[in-house]
């Protein structure tokens, strides 16, 4: 991840942010870039500096608004202070208190330990919430739609049909919903969730098999960049476990986790099993359909 210098003509929103902040002066502006190998990507997400601090202004939308104003604002957790928000264009951007540290690419038992403090957290206080906030019924309705990608492929889509069956009885919980390990930054010996636009009331287990499903032990085509090995997912389940007040029994809970991360790895493989340009064996070299097919047999 990098800063990339930015004039403030070019990010209208940054000028309606600095009237927001009441800002002395204009703001110096910095675009958030990734660059890690293969995966590269411009955000729309912007660092402001202007007398002495820093703030994040993120391209985003009314949810994500609700989810900090409803849910985050006040409470304590390791997520990102809200500031407000201003249209432009539109468009909805967040203000939101800029988190400085390294983000958990480079796992580490520290940040392991601290992740399942933050996510344990955050879901002892919404488990098994009676608010209706509408994420899990869109939710419900993409993956049964994924669902249809594995129609050539019998023993990923038996597994998954466990995963759907599971999913309206599994316990929900306020979840970022996109808990990679690019959205966590580490802090004075805190972790902090900071992407919250996919988030609301979702099987609980989702956050969990996000953050653990897509680090490999070592660099591999067509994976994301991130390095977890057998060990740092071990000491984060089971923190994960200690922390939660509501325990599911270990088996099931141990079980609700290879589910999602079975999802996981079909979210990836979606838009590739889907091109009628793939060829079979393309599609069976590729990392996620690898690991899908290993996670379908620990299911079963």
């Amino acid at each position: 991840m990098y800063l990339e210098p930015t004039s403030i003509e070019d990010v209208p929103a940054a000028k309606l942010a600095g009237e927001l902040l009441h800002y002395s002066g204009s703001p110096e502006v910095e675009r958030f870039c990734d660059d890690d190998g293969d995966y590269k990507r411009k955000y729309n997400v912007y660092k402001l500096t202007a007398d002495g601090s820093a703030c994040v202004l993120k391209k985003s939308n009314s949810k994500e608004v609700m989810l900090y104003r409803g849910f985050l604002q006040g409470r304590g957790f390791a997520v990102p202070e809200y500031f407000g928000s201003v249209e432009c264009e539109g468009a909805l951007w967040l203000l939101m208190e800029h988190i400085d540290g390294p983000d958990l690419r480079r796992f580490d038992r520290e940040m392991a330990l601290a992740s399942a403090q933050t996510l344990s957290q955050i879901q002892n206080a919404y488990w098994n919430s009676p608010i209706e906030d509408g994420r899990f019924q869109r939710y419900w309705e993409r993956i049964n739609r994924r669902a249809g990608c594995l129609r050539d492929c019998p023993e990923l889509a038996k597994a998954y049909d466990i995963f759907l069956s599971r999913q309206r009885d599994c316990p929900r919980t306020l979840c970022s919903g996109d808990f990679l390990q690019c959205n966590g930054i580490l802090r004075k010996g805190r972790v902090y969730m900071i992407d919250w636009a996919f988030g609301g009331l979702m099987p609980y287990a989702l956050d969990i098999a996000r953050l653990i499903a897509h680090g490999s032990e070592k660099p591999e085509p067509n994976a994301f960049p991130f390095y977890m090995d057998a060990d740092l997912r071990s000491t984060f389940v089971r923190a994960h476990y200690e922390h939660l007040e509501c325990k599911p029994d270990w088996e099931q809970y141990i079980q609700d986790i290879k589910l999602a991360v079975l999802n996981e790895c079909v979210e990836f493989l979606e838009d590739l099993v889907n091109d009628p340009e793939t060829t079979r064996e393309e599609i069976e070299a590729d990392f996620y359909y690898r690991r899908a097919v290993e996670t379908a047999k620990a299911i079963m």
